[in-house]
């Protein structure tokens, strides 16, 4: 064996291997096909035996080949723990780390992750930037963010990491009259609905739920911030009504100062997505990326079968609203749950993320 075998050609060589092809390996590692194949040679050169053997059905390992594949999993494994374990060990780390997110995620999920990784990287500058989704990828694509984090609807796009999913809710007043039985398209369509951004993600949603219903679109209002929606709704009452991602009302609900109206059939869901620049993630960004895509046919199928109990379970919390302290106890231990797991799906991308980037712009 030669001396010129580099870690490069062994990831090439096992993502090719998982991906099944070199086309999807290229994207899967944000490089050139051709790339992919002049490193496959490299690789072959350097072990002086080929790897793969060309089939009438494609590409099959060789008996080097099979034998490679369980050495360069390890090999890439440990080289990935190594970088985690010295990136932990650091304690001079003098970088900055930017993350561009949509305002509920940097309002509502960054802050106690980003206090944690303060406190464990503390000579390490963070910002975090506040922008619109296109302007967020925009943003990563000419590298003046390390990081993206992005709500939207989930598109099955292949360059972006599916972190969690979450519920857009229509919420209102705790006296709305439609509160009682949930709503239908027609019913919501006499509302006047409240939103930060009359021209984002969550306005084409609203749009394609009421054309799917064969509505027009109800009247808009756009107030610029989250927090203005919620004070919009308390102070308007009537008719008005907010959209918003669940993550951002819970302790309202909890607090019973604003309520879910339940609307049939149900809004879809939100995904929140991690976007990284194709040359530049690292392999345990790569590892958190495949993770996440494995399970996320999963959590999908959950969703698909939790959903209607989910509605079900606000509904019953709605009728049940002439007990308050009942109310009151279900409500407080749901926010709980879900701030314990909204929080550690945020610690888990960003912890990845920059022990990665941290062993990278560690000092000398």
């Amino acid at each position: 064996m030669k001396a010129e075998l580099e870690l490069r050609h062994l990831r090439v060589f096992v993502t090719v291997v998982e991906t099944g092809a070199h086309s999807r390996a290229a994207r899967a590692l944000g490089i050139s096909q051709s790339t992919v194949s002049e490193t496959l040679s490299a690789l072959e050169r350097a072990l002086g035996t080929p790897v793969f053997r060309k089939t009438s059905k494609g590409s099959t390992l060789t008996a080097a080949g099979e034998t490679l594949l369980g050495y360069a999993r390890r090999t890439l494994a440990t080289t990935n723990e190594m970088v985690d374990e010295l990136a932990r060990l650091s304690g001079d780390i003098r970088a900055t780390l930017v993350v561009a997110a949509v305002e509920s995620i940097s309002t509502y999920v960054l802050p106690a992750c980003l206090a944690t990784l303060r406190r464990r990287w503390r000579k390490t500058r963070i910002e975090v930037i506040t922008a619109t989704c296109s302007e967020i990828r925009e943003s990563v694509a000419q590298g003046k963010s390390d990081l993206g984090v992005l709500v939207e609807a989930d598109t099955g796009s292949a360059d972006d990491c599916v972190l969690a999913r979450a519920r857009l809710t229509i919420c209102a007043s705790p006296s709305h009259p439609l509160l009682r039985h949930g709503a239908t398209p027609d019913q919501l369509g006499r509302c006047d609905f409240y939103m930060s951004d009359a021209a984002g993600n969550f306005h084409d949603l609203l749009r394609h739920y009421f054309d799917a219903a064969g509505l027009a679109l109800p009247r808009i209002q756009a107030l610029g911030t989250i927090e203005a929606v919620k004070r919009g709704i308390g102070a308007v009452g009537g008719t008005a009504v907010g959209l918003l991602p669940a993550y951002t009302v819970t302790r309202e609900f909890a607090e019973r100062s604003l309520a879910e109206i339940v609307a049939h059939p149900p809004l879809p869901l939100l995904a929140c997505r991690a976007v990284l620049a194709r040359g530049r993630r690292s392999p345990i960004v790569n590892e958190l990326i495949a993770d996440s895509e494995e399970d996320a046919a999963a959590r999908r199928k959950r969703d698909e079968v939790n959903g209607p109990a989910v509605f079900r379970r606000i509904e019953r919390t709605n009728r049940r609203r002439r007990h308050p302290r009942l109310n009151s106890m279900n409500s407080q231990a749901q926010f709980r749950r879900e701030e314990r797991t909204r929080r550690k799906k945020s610690a888990q991308v960003f912890f990845a993320f920059f022990a990665s980037f941290a062993a990278k712009n560690s000092s000398s």
